[in-house]
């Protein structure tokens, strides 16, 4: 069965088991850098929301042998969940696009502009050299679960929020609610082996460790390659190390800070990252190919090579 015929076998599939006036529609949904997946959503009258269930893993479990019905039983068994935590929710749904949540919960995460450009056109942001910085409200322990919502430029005109105010916000709500981390690769080595049971110990992650590679992200290590960005993190970490900085955008999610006594060349790992982007990350989880310089002199950060 061809992937086109999936969708279509399980829209009706799905819908032949939900009251006839719920809506099942199977739909693409724009993902980060442009990549787009499939979508089903299954709507009772009167649901202001519903989840988006992405079908494209559902399909690799198909053609490895799960068939058609229990890949639908799985679909309304997430459906169900999504309707019993509904029932429960304290409020953050129907107030999740007021100016107030807006403000309080809106955060920056960090995108690639050239691979987002269309996205780019419906959204406020704002432009760091090669990349931009986009604004998402954090939902949590509601019915729609744990995530993000993007901010578009429609909310802000319906809310009456402005793009200052909306900047000034995600400044000071991201390190507070997201706050940044930045750990020495050495001790992420040790915990991994740790949880493995290849290590007896594991020593204190806040201690430097001995690898000249640290790893920049967030509590969470979600989205926390933004702190890039943050002249104010960069500076207090160089100036402890008394060194300028490499910076190696991982992912969307973390970035590699090397001092830049290390002696590699930009030239150099700029390759690295470019051989690593097409090998190790997930299209959606691309940043750049770039490497990054911050400068202790200017307080700045520059592309490198």
């Amino acid at each position: 069965m061809t992937y086109e015929d999936f969708l279509e076998a399980i829209q009706i599939e799905v819908g032949s088991r939900v009251e006839d006036a719920c809506t099942v529609r199977v739909a693409q949904v724009r993902k980060n850098n442009g990549v787009m997946m499939e979508g089903l959503t299954i709507l009772r009258p009167g649901e202001p929301v519903s989840p988006n269930i992405y079908l494209n893993p559902l399909y690799e479990r198909y053609r490895k042998g799960t068939d058609i019905e229990q890949i639908a039983d799985q679909i309304l068994e997430q459906y169900r969940a999504f309707l019993d935590n509904s029932a429960k929710d304290t409020g953050m749904l129907r107030d999740l696009m007021s100016s107030e949540t807006v403000l309080k919960n809106v955060v920056y995460r960090l995108i690639n502009t050239d691979r987002n450009k269309d996205l780019l056109e419906e959204i406020p942001h704002k432009e760091f050299l090669d990349l931009s910085l986009a604004y998402y409200v954090l939902v949590r322990e509601s019915g729609i679960g744990s995530g993000a919502v993007l901010v578009k430029k429609e909310h802000l005109e319906r809310l009456g929020i402005s793009e200052e105010q909306l900047d000034l916000a995600a400044r000071a709500n991201t390190p507070d609610l997201l706050p940044p981390q930045i750990v020495n690769l050495s001790k992420i080595l040790d915990t991994f082996m740790f949880e493995l049971g290849l290590k007896d110990t594991i020593e204190d992650p806040k201690e430097r460790g001995s690898s000249p590679m640290f790893v920049l992200s967030n509590s969470e290590r979600q989205f926390g390659a933004c702190y890039m960005t943050n002249r104010k993190v960069l500076r207090e970490f160089a100036g402890e190390l008394e060194e300028d900085l490499y910076i190696l955008p991982s992912s969307v999610h973390e970035c590699m800070l090397i001092p830049a006594s290390f002696g590699e060349t930009p030239e150099n790992l700029t390759a690295m990252v470019r051989d690593i982007n097409r090998t190790q990350i997930e299209p959606q989880d691309f940043l750049s190919d770039n490497v990054y310089l911050y400068c202790r002199s200017t307080d700045r950060v520059e592309i490198a090579a």
